[in-house]
């Protein structure tokens, strides 16, 4: 039958920084704005007298109103510069341009989603339809402005992104003053609960996207010589209960904690997940930083440092592996968080009320919905939902936690049944989640189920059998649960079915190999 794909269907368990140090090359300019407290750096491009078009390392192609601007240094243009601009990202092989005019699409969210991803979605989007793009800089500076345009330089239509967090977003869509809004969270019961009023249902498909996904990582400083952190001591680390090193077996050395400041979303998944579960608060000695790059920036250049971020920014830090309450442990990955079974795994979620209001909003949107737009999300280090293999050799530390349980429901019998049945297989990272004793699929499942189709439907996966393996938590008797995950693998395979793919097989095994600690 030749190798195997072995699909996981689980139980739920449940301001930037632009100014660099680095020395400025002969066609490098600094742009400071008046009155101070901001300045980006890039390659001059164009100077009419009044507006400066340069490529910034962050953004690229950017132009910035002179009148808000002052030059600095001696690598200023004294006058007007005629150098040629080309459209940032148009692809000579690109579609022809959109016609007409898109209309403008306004998004809003949080800081570092914002800074790295959404810019990197408008340059894939546009160069996916042949525009080109010029960034700016809005009066605040938390504001991103793209002009895209078609071959005749004619502006077509206009992005803008607010990285205001989330609230704010959540509130201009409620009032219909913004097409889409990102975070890095789910939508709060009392969000959802306003959009209720309008009958707008926001975790329903249609108006909850889940465009990628994500694992915060603990970070220490690269020559930091711990490897693994007990998720009882991450804990305790931030609420300062312990606060030097040498607890740990390090050398002695006063533990500086950095942490995002209250409100990020960042910061509340960390909160939720390791402090408020343990009647723990943040040490009012922590360091609060605003912007995504600081919270990774000032732990790698601090050897007494400890902080925590998305994977997309581990930078020049070091991420520890996490130890569960019960010995498991997990290192923090690409394909862990596209399992979602790294401890700290999370999704990522546009929200929109239905199709948006503004065509070009409803184009981005499709497009960063499709396998097009994975690309955009590997290119801004985040984690794409592109299936990927890992050999079962890779698996092995799940297994032998398996089979070293102490639980009484344990079968010998079924857990060599399914090492017979996945030993040769490759794992797809394809993993379904359900809620408890439930066999629905919620929004992202469906569009999984649609990308998972179109996965096995590729030539690579001809002559190869498919596993669709369902899975239970240990709540309840054995018998229950592995009537429960029977169901999960048969619902996939039944939406596999309607999808266009058909030859999966569905097969289950309860509460065995589990992926997290079956204690709460």
């Amino acid at each position: 039958m030749g190798w195997k794909a072995a699909i996981g269907l689980s139980a739920a368990l449940l301001s930037v920084v632009f100014a660099t140090n680095r020395p400025l090359t002969a066609a490098e300019i600094t742009l400071q704005i008046k009155g101070g407290g901001f300045e980006i750096r890039g390659d001059l491009k164009a100077y009419d007298g009044n507006n400066y078009i340069i490529r910034s390392p962050e953004f690229g192609l950017m132009e910035l109103e002179g009148s808000r601007y002052e030059c600095v240094g001696n690598t200023c243009p004294t006058a007007k510069s005629t150098l040629p601009v080309a459209p940032l990202n148009a692809a000579t092989d690109a579609k022809p341009a959109v016609e007409g005019r898109l209309g403008t699409a306004t998004f809003i969210g949080g800081s570092a989603i914002g800074t790295q991803f959404m810019p990197e979605l408008v340059a894939s989007y546009a160069a996916a339809n042949g525009l080109g793009v010029i960034k700016s800089i809005g009066r605040d500076i938390r504001d991103l402005d793209f002009s895209l345009t078609d071959g005749q330089g004619t502006e077509v239509g206009r992005v803008e992104i607010r990285r205001h967090g989330v609230p704010t977003g959540m509130k201009a869509l409620l009032n219909s003053t913004a097409d889409l809004v990102w975070t890095s969270r789910p939508i709060s019961n009392k969000e959802a609960a306003a959009f209720a009023l309008q009958n707008l249902d926001m975790r329903a498909s249609g108006n909850e996207h889940v465009f990628a996904l994500d694992a915060l990582v603990v970070l220490v400083h690269k020559e930091n010589p711990l490897i693994t952190l007990p998720v009882d001591t991450i804990a305790k680390i931030f609420a300062g209960q312990i606060t030097d090193w040498s607890e740990l077996g390090n050398s002695k050395g006063t533990i500086n904690v950095y942490a995002p400041i209250d409100g990020m979303g960042t910061w509340k998944t960390f909160e939720n997940a390791i402090l408020k579960p343990r009647g723990l608060k943040l040490t009012k000695s922590a360091i609060r930083l605003a912007t995504a790059v600081e919270w990774s920036d000032r732990v790698a250049a601090d050897p007494n440092g400890i902080g925590l971020n998305m994977i997309a920014y581990i930078r020049n830090a070091k991420a520890l592996n996490i130890e569960q309450s019960c010995g498991m442990i997990s290192k923090p990955s690409v394909f862990s968080a596209k399992t979602e079974e790294f401890p700290l795994a999370r999704r990522l979620y546009f929200y929109t009320k239905g199709q948006p209001r503004s065509g070009l909003a409803s184009d981005i949107l499709k497009f960063a919905m499709s396998p097009a737009a994975q690309q955009a999300l590997k290119n801004a280090q985040f984690v794409d939902q592109a299936p990927e293999l890992k050999p079962f050799s890779d698996q092995n530390a799940r297994i032998a936690f398996a089979l070293n349980a102490q639980d009484p429901d344990f079968r010998f019998d079924a857990m060599r049944n399914l090492l017979a049945e996945i030993t040769p297989a490759s794992r797809l990272s394809t993993t379904f989640r359900f809620a408890l004793g439930s066999a629905f699929l919620d929004s992202k499942a469906q569009d999984d189920v649609q990308r998972l189709a179109r996965e096995l439907k590729d030539p690579r996966y001809d002559g190869k059998s498919v596993l669709l393996i369902g899975f239970a938590d240990s709540a309840g008797r054995y018998e229950v649960n592995l009537e429960v995950s029977i169901a999960r693998a048969q619902t996939v395979a039944e939406a596999l079915t309607a999808a266009g793919y058909n030859g999966a097989t569905a097969m289950a095994y309860g509460e065995l190999a589990p992926v997290a600690c079956n204690d709460t």
